[in-house]
């Protein structure tokens, strides 16, 4: 190896590697996707596999501007793409046709950046599926339907109290001590005693 190379682990690749890039592949289902097809265009190269199993070292999926109605089947992708699926911590489904958040993506915890912004979610309630994720730190829903619910930042931040950025910007002091929406707080408080 050249002087002043360094070589780093799986490990270490996993923790820096670029994303898997499933974007703008007119995608109508996450249904038997072929790990084989992600692009290199955007980033410059497909991310690196792991010497084993020959799934990639990253814990990004981008899945943006397809034609996805929904989410289903995103354990069963992520599971085949990615070296340590458990260490998944950004997905992107921005810019598809999803109008609800499927369970399937409480199977992966570590998540912190999920993207839904530019599509049909017309509930807001569809968000408090995310509460469970306790990594959570960045997600976006506007241009979402549910982005013109009055009071839309305050159901986001009661149902998800971890979130630090909403929409790209980030959540204010203020924004957390105004009062929350009494149906939100309800339905928080349903859970919480169930």
């Amino acid at each position: 190896m050249p002087e002043g190379v360094i070589k780093l682990t799986e490990k270490q690749l996993l923790e820096v590697g670029k994303p898997v890039d499933f974007s703008f592949k007119h995608l109508t289902s996450l249904e038997g996707v072929a790990i084989e097809g992600p692009r290199s265009q955007r980033i410059g190269q497909i991310p690196i596999r792991g010497a084993t199993s020959r799934r990639y070292l990253t814990r990004a999926v981008w899945l943006n501007n397809n034609k996805l109605p929904n989410i289903r089947h995103m354990d069963a992708l992520i599971n085949s793409a990615l070296e340590d699926p458990s260490k998944l911590g950004w997905i992107d489904f921005s810019f598809n046709y999803i109008t609800e958040i499927d369970e399937c993506i409480l199977k992966f915890p570590n998540l912190s950046i999920v993207y839904f912004h530019g599509n049909l979610i017309k509930n807001v309630d569809e968000v408090f599926r995310l509460r469970p994720l306790r990594q959570l730190r960045t997600v976006t829903f506007h241009g979402n339907p549910i982005s013109e619910t009055r009071d839309y930042r305050h159901y986001v931040i009661t149902y998800l109290p971890q979130v630090q950025n909403l929409d790209f910007s980030p959540i204010t002091i203020l924004e957390r001590r105004e009062p929350k929406p009494p149906t939100a707080v309800k339905k928080v408080s349903a859970t919480a005693n169930s």
